[in-house]
């Protein structure tokens, strides 16, 4: 009886813990994954002005890399949302990134172009920073002087195109070209050309939308916490059952121990 007993209880708890997690893992779904840190909070970040909420965490795929979930009803809308912001971004090419590429013995001119291309990836890199641009880029037309020439060296200019969430810039056109001509040597602010994109989020993305639990309806980012305590509670009563059970057991035990009278 005793061993009866035993098993009956540890069958109830492996099954209460697999219940628990099977629904555990079944809330949260991953959106992205192999993020850096400032990637994963931009992500975060996009996904809270949606109104989704969302979770950072180390991501098991990749070594120091990080990943989000959300919660599986959550995941169009976390993917169109993402979606609607350029995320995630790719990262731009950098100085140090395009350097030694190429030729064995790069020509002048490879030279000046991978140097023009890492300099517009820094630049687009530094913007992107800035909380609430979305994208950056940046077109540098940087004229060398021709040795075997005589002619004037051409006047240096630059483009740049900016993506931003809402109808007002996180940063003013003056802003962008004290930072672009700052960033390269003979280029002044007069000649660095702006163009700004707004984001406006749809009317309906601040609306407290509803989630069902069963047969609940609540807002999306309470039914995460509500999955959860059901869960716990589903774990509980499964506890108190096994241990009424265990306690019935040994009450009947003791009873059939006693002597007739």
């Amino acid at each position: 009886m005793r061993a009866r007993t035993s098993s009956l209880t540890r069958v109830a708890s492996l099954a209460s813990v697999a219940a628990l997690a099977a629904l555990v893992a079944g809330c949260a779904v991953p959106v992205a994954a192999g993020l850096e840190e400032t990637d994963a909070n931009r992500i975060v970040v996009a996904l809270d002005h949606a109104k989704i909420d969302a979770t950072k965490e180390v991501d098991p795929g990749g070594e120091g890399k990080l990943r989000v979930t959300v919660a599986r009803d959550d995941v169009a809308r976390a993917l169109s949302a993402m979606a609607g912001e350029g995320l995630p971004r790719p990262r731009p090419r950098g100085v140090l990134d395009t350097m030694d590429k190429g030729a064995l013995v790069p020509s002048e001119a490879q030279e000046h172009a991978q140097l023009v291309a890492g300099m517009a990836g820094d630049l687009e890199r530094t913007l992107e920073g800035v909380d609430g641009v979305l994208a950056a880029r940046v077109h540098l037309n940087l004229p060398t002087r021709d040795p075997l020439r005589d002619a004037p060296v051409g006047k240096s200019s630059a483009s740049v195109l900016i993506e931003h969430r809402g109808t007002t810039p996180p940063l003013t056109s003056d802003a962008i070209q004290r930072l672009v001509a700052g960033g390269v040597g003979g280029l002044s602010p007069v000649d660095v050309a702006v163009v700004t994109i707004p984001h406006v989020a749809p009317a309906h993305a601040g609306e407290t939308e509803l989630a069902h639990v069963g047969p609940l309806a609540v807002a999306r980012g309470s039914q995460r916490p509500l999955q959860l305590g059901l869960v716990g509670l589903v774990l509980l009563v499964a506890i108190l059952a096994g241990a009424t059970l265990l306690l019935y057991t040994r009450l009947a035990r003791a009873r059939a121990a006693e002597p007739a009278r």
